[in-house]
Parts: C-alpha cells; sequence; structure tokens
C-alpha cells in the first residue's frame, strides 16, 4: 500500500457527492415531504429540508468544481472566464482525467554504513 494519497480518490469523492446531492434531491425530499406531512400535518419540515437539500448541492457542486489538478495545482475544470465540469481533460494542462501517475512511488533507503556516492542514480521506470 502507498503512504502518498491518491489525487484522483479525491476527486471521485467530490463527484460521487455531487451527482447524490443532484440526484437523490426529488427522492429524498419528497419521501421526508410525505412522512412529515402525515406525522405532524404541516409543510414547515418539507420546505426546510428542500432549502437545506439546495443549500447540499451548492456546496458540493462548488466544492466539484474547485478540484485542483494533480499535475499542475490550478483548478481542473475552471479558468477565470471558463468552466466544463464534463472536461475530459485539465482546461491548463491537458493531464488526463483519472489518469495513473506517470511514475511509481520509490523509497529508497540507505544504510548509515553504506552511503550512495556520486556515480549511482536511482532510475524511475514508467
Amino acid at each position: 500500500m502507498s503512504d502518498s494519497p491518491d489525487p484522483w480518490q479525491e476527486y471521485r469523492k467530490r463527484r460521487n457527492l455531487a451527482l447524490l446531492a443532484f440526484l437523490g434531491y426529488t427522492p429524498v425530499v419528497f419521501v421526508f415531504a410525505v412522512v412529515t406531512i402525515r406525522l405532524f400535518h404541516s409543510e414547515t419540515p418539507a420546505y426546510v429540508a428542500a432549502f437545506s437539500w439546495m443549500a447540499l448541492y451548492a456546496v458540493a457542486g462548488i466544492r466539484f468544481q474547485m478540484f485542483r489538478c494533480p499535475s499542475c495545482g490550478r483548478r481542473f475544470f475552471v479558468k477565470w472566464w471558463y468552466h466544463n465540469i464534463f472536461a475530459g481533460r485539465c482546461v491548463h494542462c491537458g493531464l488526463p482525467q483519472i489518469c495513473r501517475p506517470r511514475y511509481a512511488a520509490i523509497t529508497v533507503v540507505v544504510s548509515p554504513l553504506h552511503s550512495m556516492t556520486s556515480g549511482q542514480n536511482v532510475k524511475l521506470i514508467p
């Protein structure tokens, strides 16, 4: 298991939360409204749930759009004048969405008795 976190896992979390908030709004709020109207004979809890869910969707959507590219560090989907949440590549550097890392993480352990000399190189394997 690698010690470095996968940046695309954070992307997937943000995407899934935004999709859940978008697709779950109607069924969840509808069921909540039916139950609370029958139990309390009031529509107020349904309105509170609906507005709360809208706020959740707004926050999740903005958080998803603010995802930073693992390569260049800028926002993956957004430029100051342009945004596309369906972009398959970073709008700045062109990094493909959910690509594998270019180089595997390598840990070099040097014992105190044997130090690396300037002639030894560590080779990165793609």
